[in-house]
This record gives C-alpha cells, structure tokens and sequence, in this order.
C-alpha cells in the first residue's frame, strides 16, 4: 500500500470512529435525559382539586415521591399541610408561619429535612415554625390562602416566600406556566384588583396556554428560540449541552425594563392586600427572596439575569409595600461563591437536604 493510500485509509478509519463515537455518545445522552424526565413519580393523591384556590393537599395523605435525583416521602397532617404545621399547646415563643409554593413545602428531601422543621430543631428560643407551603402555588394563590385559612391558625408572622423563577409570572395567568392545573388569578384595573376564574373550572390547561413559556415571557413573543438553527442545536443533546456550558450568554438587563412592569405591580398589589390582611389580625409580615438553581449555580445565566432583575425590584420596592424583605437569593449566592457546595438537585432543581441546612443556616440569626 502507498503512503498517501495509507494517509487516506487512516483518515477515514479515524472520521468513522470519531463518528460513531458521536453517534453512540448522542445515543446515550438522549438515552439519559429521557430517562431522567421520565423519572418523576409522585404517588396519586397528594393534591386535590379545591374550586377556591385551584389544588390544595390532601389531609392526612402520606406516600413517596422518587425521582432520578431522589427517593423521600412525604407527610399531609390533618389541616392539609406538611407535617409539622400544627401549632404546639405549650409553646412560648412566636409561631413563624411560611407560606410559598414547593421550594417552601421542600420537594425532594423527607419530613425532617425540610429547612422549615431544622428551624423547629434548633431554635433555643421555643418559637415555632410552621410550613404552609403548596407546590405550583403563584402570590395570588397565596394571598388567599392566607386570608381564607392561614391567618384564622393565629401566626404572630406570616414569611411570604416568593420564589424568583415564576412566581411572578404565574400571578398573570389562568393556568401556571409549569402546570397544568387551573388556578384563580387577578387583574389590575385601575389600582383595583379583580378576582378571575373563579370557581376555578375542572379543565384541561388549553393548547394555547402551553405555547406560552418562561422563554417567551422573559426575553419576549419574537425571541427566535424556534429558528432552524435552534431547534437543531436543541435536538442535538451533544450540542444543547455544548451551548448550555460554554456559549456566551449576552445581557438581557436592557430588555427586562418595561417589559414585567404588569407583573411587578401586580405582585406590589397582591402583596399590599396580604399587608392589610395581617396588619387587620395583628400579624406581622416578611418577604423571603427564594432563587432558583441557575442563580446559585450559574450566575451569567438568562434565568440567573431575569431572578436578579426582579429581585433588585422587590429589594428596592420594600419602603413601598412597608414589609421586611429577607433577601435570601444575595446571601446564598454569597455564601456559594465562599462554600460551594451541592445545594441543589442537578436535573430536578430543587434543594437537596444539604440546601436546606444552608437556608436554615442563613435564616434562623436574622428571622425577625
């Protein structure tokens, strides 16, 4: 065989290696991520329908959630919330009651794990803290959860926790942008909020609801996520990981201006009438800033940009709606940057049991 016949026989045999390598590599990775997005089980029950508030949980409903990033259970008391949330006879201290959506109600770690019940475990002050939180659940949800069951439980302070990643979002719509469960929601009319979609109807979630997304709330009904090029990159797992870990991501600040201004206020409006609830029953209220994965773990990220936007907002929004802010997304992304560690699952997003020690850490010293 001549050099060059030898040149060109190597070269081939090295491109079709290196091709099925890519092949069966695709393979595997696509093998992986179907899997895990098929991995999610939570066992039937937990959550009901309610006409009021869209869903809420089921009482005294005890099963398993598994998912490629864990295995807990969880535990519904008699008041339909996670165990723990009963207020205890001899307690001396001030009840804590937290309200939010499944950051707060701590998916993914067991019953004890919850940073609301290490709170309970190391508090030497004998106050009480109660976990109120309701996967899927939007501010609007919130305020009248609060108003209708929360506040007739007595807390001494109600910590709204506001989770950066949709909640928002959510407040606008009829349906969540991650759910398919029907919701009640408010519209801003002149400076007036007005109820809609309530009794909330037991439909399927339109297919003109699914188009809408956090991709196209957040950077805008033209953003050419569906181009050619991108639904190839998209489907190419090799490549949409390529992109996600080493594309550079532009600046989006200048876009977000003016374009949640609806969200936002509405978010001021819900949160005023919570204040005016509690102030009537003599609670105190406080907002804690929950972040999402992406603002922790990858701080240049669009998500991390939009949760950053909106929190700087809210911070700057506090003398107006006169609450305490506890702004958590800071803390955590600082204390990140000096112990990083595994505070959130890889694939399912949500606080691992080491997560939940770091926010108890962070929240026990400064709770007000």
């Amino acid at each position: 065989m001549s050099k060059i016949k030898l040149v060109i026989f190597v070269t081939i045999i090295t491109l079709f290696s290196f091709f099925v390598v890519l092949v069966v590599s695709e393979m595997i990775l696509r093998f992986k991520r179907h899997h895990i997005e098929n991995s999610d089980h939570l066992d039937y029950g937990m959550m009901v329908y309610d006409k009021d508030l869209g869903w809420k949980l089921d009482p005294n409903w005890n099963g398993r959630h598994k998912h490629y990033d864990y295995d807990v259970s969880y535990s519904i008391n008699s008041l339909g919330f996670r165990t723990g949330s009963k207020k205890r006879k001899e307690q001396t201290g001030l009840t804590y009651a937290f309200v939010g959506d499944s950051f707060t109600f701590s998916f993914g770690v067991n019953d004890s794990e919850t940073f609301i019940q290490l709170l309970n475990s190391r508090d030497v002050n004998d106050n009480f803290y109660l976990n109120y939180g309701i996967p899927g659940y939007s501010t609007d949800q919130e305020y009248l959860l609060i108003k209708k069951r929360i506040l007739k439980f007595s807390p001494d302070v109600v910590l709204l926790v506001v989770y950066l990643g949709n909640d928002l979002f959510d407040n606008e719509l009829p349906f969540p942008l991650q759910a398919n469960r029907g919701k009640p929601f408010y519209e801003l009319i002149s400076d007036e909020l007005i109820l809609r979609n309530t009794p909330v109807p037991m439909v399927l979630k339109p297919a003109e609801q699914y188009k809408k997304n956090l991709t196209n709330v957040v950077l805008g009904e033209g953003y050419n996520a569906n181009s050619l090029i991108s639904r190839i990159v998209d489907k190419i797992e090799l490549f949409r990981l390529l992109k996600m870990n080493f594309s550079r991501i532009p600046d989006y600040s200048e876009q977000f201006k003016g374009r949640f201004n609806h969200a936002i206020n509405l978010f001021l409006a819900l949160v005023d009438k919570i204040h005016d609830e509690c102030t009537e029953n003599k609670v105190k209220l406080s907002l804690i800033l929950m972040p999402g994965r992406s603002y922790i773990e990858r701080p240049n990220s669009v998500s991390s940009q939009f949760q950053d936007y909106l929190r700087e907002i809210i911070v700057e929004s506090k003398g107006k709606m006169n609450v305490d802010v506890i702004d958590l997304a800071t803390r955590l992304c600082e204390r990140y940057k000096m112990e990083p560690g595994k505070w959130f699952y890889s694939h399912e997003g949500h606080l691992t049991a080491e997560g939940h020690r770091v926010v108890s850490d962070i929240l026990l010293p400064i709770l007000p």
